[in-house]
């Protein structure tokens, strides 16, 4: 036994803690900021003036003291806030209506854009700058996760997300026609009714490739990339697809993403070829359920807007624990709304956020819901700042089935932005939440990390040169504005105006 005095043991005591030292050193990295929004007793909570502690791809854990002899990154005035969970986008074809759909619709159709409105066509490599740019603005915007809806480019988007280093959840494109959404399958010859032309040994098919799809890529690129099953919409799809869809998502273990109640005419088509709501068909279908996310799922029973007034579709999916993506743009621009925030989550519906549409600003998106929910609920209390970043951390990381993501917590995925307090829009800070939700905007995000590593710095993403991608999306654009007419003949600018004219 070593005596307390003795030299030998004074060597060994010294080595040992040089020893903690270097593992400290070595293995685990601190980054230092005044305000770190981690996860403590089952809540987001503010730490000021803490230590966020990282080791490769997970949280190590976070505390008030700088370890002696550990590494550290001083962010200065700044905050670390939990990477955001966008849990509906469309990366691969979102660039393509920019600049001309706003502003329109079909008024025969509750002045939808998702019946007889020519779209057009950017090509394989309009879809790659589309992919790529549309990334870089989501993760520019703190998501650090997205749950891609795939369509016919499925596989390219989960390519590209896996090489810009980014998580993503791509839903495999299944609809009852044509693999590269060439067609459509409702149709209106008159211009004011609505006929269907569902392809079921088509959609079968596309059951098969989305099956094939998960086998290839769920679980790559380090486990950052996974696949779910994607029909791509309630009335493009037959009841028999359905639940084909949902065998083939019990099988592989995977889950199920589908738009849904995202429009007036869907609904009523709905009701008038099936008798059920969107919801009801869905349900009926064992297409709702903890493994589902709902894009949108607006237009449900109860709805200002639809003509059946009871909330049944509201408790099937609070009874079921049903996923809604809840993304204000594309709502708000047409002008309607979710109906609403505080009344689906009372439903025990889980309300998390996507983008969809463009621009992709998470930010942005926070702002419109949490204003949207003010004006429907018509007070400022219900829905509040905590409630929204929950919806775009906790809950969209809950619709994915992973703890491991949305919070800063020790086990968690290293996925987290950091917020530059130093800028007009996020001074003074009291609450940096607060901040980011009703005064930031994208910009106010300086850095991102995904599993640890560091894929946005000053404001902008690793090894991309956007500059150059948006000038080659723009001629491509422009070559494919000039080729498009519609069935009788119009040309773009007679069935889109421009806001003013051209001299």
């Amino acid at each position: 036994m070593l005596c307390r005095r003795c030299p030998v043991r004074k060597y060994k005591e010294q080595s040992d803690h040089n020893k903690r030292r270097r593992n400290v050193s070595n293995n685990i990295k601190f980054f230092k900021a005044k305000y770190i929004v981690v996860w403590e007793e089952g809540s987001h909570r503010i730490l000021e003036n803490g230590y966020l502690a990282v080791e490769g791809k997970k949280i190590a854990g976070y505390r008030n003291h700088l370890p002696e002899g550990a590494r550290c990154e001083d962010l200065g005035n700044a905050a670390i806030i939990p990477g955001f969970v966008n849990l509906h986008t469309h990366p691969s074809e979102v660039f393509s209506i920019k600049s001309y759909i706003e502003d329109c619709g079909n008024p025969n159709f509750f002045e939808s854009t998702l019946m007889d409105y020519p779209f057009p066509a950017l090509g394989k490599r309009g879809a790659e700058l589309q992919t790529q740019l549309n990334l870089v603005e989501l993760v520019k915007s703190g998501c650090t996760t997205s749950l891609i809806y795939g369509g016919p480019y499925s596989r390219l988007e989960a390519e590209t997300a896996g090489h810009m280093g980014l998580r993503a959840y791509v839903g495999a494109g299944i609809r009852a026609g044509d693999r590269m959404e060439a067609d459509s399958v409702w149709h209106s010859p008159d211009g004011h009714s609505v006929t269907y032309d569902f392809d079921e040994e088509s959609g079968f098919q596309r059951i098969r490739e989305a099956e094939e799809l998960a086998r290839d890529y769920d679980g790559t690129f380090d486990g950052r990339v996974h696949i779910m099953m994607g029909p791509t919409q309630s009335m493009t799809c037959t009841p028999a697809m359905l639940k084909e869809t949902r065998k083939a998502a019990d099988k592989l273990g995977v889950g199920i993403t589908i738009h849904v109640a995202e429009d007036l005419a869907e609904f009523e088509g709905c009701v008038r070829l099936y008798g059920k709501t969107p919801v009801e068909l869905l349900y009926d279908t064992g297409l709702l359920g903890e493994d589902v996310v709902l894009a949108h799922c607006v237009f449900v029973s109860g709805h200002s807007q639809v003509f059946i007034r009871s909330n049944k579709d509201l408790k099937l999916l609070g009874s079921t624990k049903s996923n809604v993506a809840h993304s204000p743009t594309p709502f708000i621009r047409v002008g309607t709304n979710l109906e609403s925030f505080g009344k689906y989550a009372d439903a025990g519906v889980n309300v998390g956020m996507g983008t969809d549409t463009f621009p992709s600003d998470m930010v942005q998106e926070m702002r419109l819901a949490a204003f949207m929910a003010k004006s429907q609920e018509r007070t400022t209390y219900k829905t509040r700042a905590q409630d929204i970043f929950n919806a775009a951390t906790i809950n969209g990381a809950k619709a994915l089935g992973r703890q491991d993501l949305g919070r800063l917590c020790k086990g968690a995925m290293a996925d987290f932005s950091i917020v530059d307090l130093r800028t007009i829009e996020m001074t003074p800070s009291r609450d940096v939440v607060k901040s980011l939700i009703y005064s930031g905007t994208r910009h106010s995000i300086s850095q991102v990390y995904v599993g640890g590593k560091q894929v946005v710095e000053d404001g902008k993403v690793c090894g991309l040169d956007e500059k150059s991608l948006c000038e080659e999306l723009q001629a491509i654009g422009e070559e494919a504005w000039k080729k498009l007419k519609t069935q009788d003949g119009k040309t773009m600018d007679a069935f889109y105006p421009m806001s003013f004219p051209r001299i």
